[in-house]
């Protein structure tokens, strides 16, 4: 911002959009609105920016409909995918971690108890995870908030 002693003169270009946004003080606000009472050039920038607002406001950001959007993401064919994806991803990591385990188990290099302090670390934050999911699919069901559009 400039210096409170600045001359009124100068062009209040960079305040404009903070005062739009009702972001400046209430001494700035005066200086921007004398100011732009005698400068056509600022008055004329700050209608543009008012104007810009307006229009990106007004802009939609999809052609489709709300319905239409919603009737699309519960069709049975994305429906069908997602669970597919879930199935092929959850299968993976079951997988991956059989492996893990396999391994673990079969390695020689560590000490029986530093096998089970390490089993206990993961296997607290794999059932910490697994509370934490099921406790979202359940609420899932019930969430108030799932329709609300912004």
């Amino acid at each position: 911002m400039k210096n409170d002693n600045s001359s009124i003169d100068q062009h209040v270009g960079e305040q404009l959009s903070g005062y739009i946004d009702g972001e400046l003080t209430q001494q700035e606000r005066q200086r921007v609105v004398l100011h732009c009472e005698t400068c056509e050039q600022c008055r004329q920038n700050l209608d543009e920016i008012r104007v810009l607002r307006k229009r990106i406001g007004d802009t939609r950001l999809s052609t489709i409909g709300a319905d239409k959007w919603r009737e699309t993401m519960e069709d049975t064919t994305v429906r069908t995918s997602q669970s597919i994806g879930w199935i092929l991803f959850i299968a993976g990591l079951l997988i991956a971690f059989g492996i893990g385990l396999i391994g673990f188990v079969s390695e020689s290099g560590m000490s029986l108890g530093e096998k089970i302090m390490i089993f206990a670390i993961y296997g607290g934050l794999a059932t910490l995870l697994f509370s934490v999911l099921r406790q979202r699919l359940i609420e899932r069901k019930s969430d108030k908030y799932k329709d609300v559009e912004i």
